[in-house]
């Protein structure tokens, strides 16, 4: 794998822990390498630790190249999916921060009535619940990036695209400060 692409999603994962959008294990990233390459982090990594023992690296066909195969995150297919058919994508994250999740757990309608505060993210799309590792909810997703950078699922949470790792991640945290605007001001301390 090329130095300058390991550094960077090592970068980017310590970015998203310092930023609050992951905790423990919980978060993945994914990012094209080439047209038939794709790197993720393993099940299990601590994004805001990466090492390059965390990377997986997969085919143009989504099968890890080596003995790592074992160790393929749950995120794994909404990796591959995204970053195969949406061409200007360069970059998938997973994140879990604590708006954005709490946001997913109100259901579509939840999500359409923080829709206002929302408008500046490329484009936010509601997917229903899917059992996670599946190929339905691969599929929804990378279906709903079509025409939208953000895809919140319900009761998961977000699943944000970019150009690079920070315009993905630069999303994320613009999300994360619009789902806490959003709560505030249905809570009653707002105007909403």
């Amino acid at each position: 794998m090329k130095l300058r692409r390991k550094d960077a999603m090592i970068s980017a994962g310590k970015r998203m822990y310092a930023s609050g959008l992951v905790a423990g294990t919980l978060g993945s990233i994914g990012s094209r390498l080439s047209e038939n390459e794709i790197v993720i982090t393993r099940k299990g990594s601590r994004l805001g630790s990466l090492c390059e023992d965390d990377l997986i690296v997969l085919n143009g066909e989504g099968i890890a190249q080596d003995e790592k195969r074992k160790s393929l995150s749950d995120d794994t297919a909404i990796h591959y999916q995204v970053l195969k058919t949406q061409n200007e994508c360069q970059a998938v994250i997973r994140v879990y921060s604590p708006y954005a999740v709490a946001l997913a757990h109100r259901g579509k309608k939840g999500v359409e009535k923080a829709m206002p505060h929302l408008e500046n993210l490329g484009g936010v799309a509601f997917v229903p619940y899917y059992r996670p590792r599946t190929a339905g909810l691969a599929g929804a997703v990378s279906s709903a990036m079509r025409e939208n950078h953000v895809v919140i699922i319900e009761q998961q949470g977000p699943v944000v695209m970019g150009t690079d790792l920070d315009d993905a991640i630069d999303r994320a945290e613009a999300l994360e400060a619009c789902c806490k605007i959003a709560f505030i001001l249905s809570s009653g301390n707002g105007s909403e």
